[in-house]
């Protein structure tokens, strides 16, 4: 589904990504690990296009130019934030029908021309909207303010605005980041059910080990901006140069 080669990002002098390739099959989950300051997020932003960057992407066998948001997404590849990204001032249910990327319907001459078929376009809009707070299990607070919710719900609106949006793949930044225990095994159970329905391809950028063996094919690391080791789980944990990277090299006074 994504398919990227050679992606360096420079900030003045200092190379965050240098020359990483990867690729996510369909219906895939890949987990991209490494140290803080690797270079996971800026990865994640180059692909996105919200930084310049250099080298090559394919979204579903098709170019895409580096540097346009709206040329990813226009191919179905979302992404969420380190930070919830929601409007407050908004309910649940409005906050999730951002997600929608359709404008059938929307526009002044259909609300003067055809009304009753605008209206029930509507009413299927708010319908999608509230099948996709039952699948993030926050059916009950489509009327509540985003404002309202806990760091957890926050989390869980966010996914259910993407999930409306259809994606065929998904960037998360550090989904479970700020999550305790439980609302952790809530999301994995969310994104396992979203997987075997047939969901979008997932590249999640997480520092859980737990959650990420729970989801994850496969894992690549980052170490100072380049790709160290690549695998199955068990294989990459196994491996000495991402021991290396997490816990530094032992050295053993003879």
């Amino acid at each position: 589904m994504l398919a990227a080669s050679d992606i360096r990002v420079r900030f003045g002098g200092v190379v965050a990504v240098d020359q990483v390739s990867l690729i996510v099959h369909d219906h895939e989950i890949v987990g991209l690990i490494g140290p803080n300051g690797s270079g996971k997020s800026t990865l994640i932003n180059a692909l996105t296009g919200l930084v310049p960057a250099e080298g090559s992407l394919e979204v579903d066998g098709k170019p895409v130019p580096l540097g346009r948001p709206g040329a990813v997404s226009r191919l179905g590849v979302l992404r969420t934030f380190q930070t919830p990204q929601v409007h407050d001032a908004l309910t649940c249910l409005e906050n999730a029908l951002i997600g929608l990327q359709e404008w059938n319907l929307r526009t002044l001459a259909a609300a003067w021309l055809r009304r009753r078929a605008m209206m029930r376009a509507e009413r299927g809009r708010w319908e999608r909207a509230q099948e996709a707070l039952e699948f993030a299990g926050l059916a009950d607070k489509s009327d509540a303010l985003a404002g309202a919710l806990s760091y957890g719900e926050r989390r869980r609106l966010e996914l259910a605005r993407v999930y409306l949006g259809r994606p065929r793949t998904l960037l998360l930044d550090e989904p479970a980041a700020g999550l305790n225990q439980v609302e952790t095994q809530t999301l994995v159970r969310l994104l396992k059910s979203w997987r075997d329905a047939d969901g979008p391809a997932l590249l999640l950028v997480e520092h859980k080990i737990d959650f990420l063996e729970e989801l994850c094919h496969r894992m690549i690391v980052l170490e100072l901006g380049k790709q160290i080791a690549a695998g199955e789980p068990a294989e990459v944990w196994a491996d000495p140069r991402v021991m290396d990277a997490y816990l530094g090299s032992v050295v053993i006074d003879a």
